[in-house]
């Protein structure tokens, strides 16, 4: 994966969106730009409030015209101009490389965009219109990340889970191909038992899953209430892909 990690936008402390995991680096790098182009067609919003979390399907049924979804190539104008503005930083959705082999990741640099809240709508069972790809295997939201490092991983998981005490939880966690040695599952299993209760834990029926994800770049964490299995990418068997 040497070519494809040529280019890799510097990491940003904090930074937020999603980690796409496919068969291949190029692959993983594409998946990216089909995420991208998805969500600036599909997520465009009548309103703050459906970007900030909600769902979308009230906003979607009270507003005709957020049914009908922007053509690709309006948005890639008004990509172009913002560019032309404020460049890799005026984009609401900036793809920057590779994280790891295999795994590339897409920024989120909008503040009302939440990763896990545009997850729940377009992965899963409830999805309206759900999201494929050709080369996406999966797509691993991060709501929050930092260094991979445990005091700043402790301060991390404080400030993002928090606001879900008393619900119960299960932990993910994934390395992706591992080798890290920064943060363990154990760690992470730590700050969720410290914060969310160890009587709360509930691998079978829980309110939030926490997603921890490892990387060389940071440490990751998404509350969904998806099941992860969910975050599986259906195949694309259409091939009206981006490229």
């Amino acid at each position: 994966g040497g070519a494809a990690e040529e280019g890799v936008e510097e990491a940003v402390d904090g930074e937020r969106g999603f980690l796409v995991q496919a068969s291949c680096c190029q692959d993983a790098l594409r998946g990216a730009k089909d995420l991208r182009l998805w969500l600036e067609v599909e997520a465009e919003s009548p309103g703050t409030d459906e970007r900030a979390g909600g769902d979308g399907q009230q906003s979607r049924e009270g507003a005709p015209s957020a049914v009908a979804p922007t053509p690709v190539s309006a948005c890639l104008d008004a990509e172009l101009a913002e560019l032309k503005q404020g460049g890799a930083k005026a984009r609401r959705f900036l793809a920057v490389g590779m994280v790891c082999k295999q795994v590339s990741f897409l920024r989120a640099q909008d503040a009302n965009d939440v990763p896990s809240a545009l997850a729940k709508r377009f992965f899963g069972p409830g999805a309206a219109r759900p999201f494929v790809s050709r080369f996406a295997d999966r797509v691993l939201p991060v709501d929050a990340s930092a260094q991979p490092k445990r005091e700043a991983f402790q301060d991390l998981a404080r400030e993002a889970l928090s606001p879900h005490t008393g619900k119960a939880w299960r932990l993910i966690y994934e390395p992706f191909r591992g080798g890290w040695n920064t943060i363990s599952k154990e760690d992470a299993f730590a700050v969720c038992k410290d914060i969310l209760s160890v009587d709360k834990q509930s691998v079978t029926d829980p309110e939030v899953t926490v997603l921890c994800t490892v990387s060389p770049r940071f440490v990751g964490l998404a509350a969904l209430s998806l099941d992860f299995e969910d975050l599986q990418v259906p195949f694309d068997s259409g091939g009206a892909k981006s490229d």
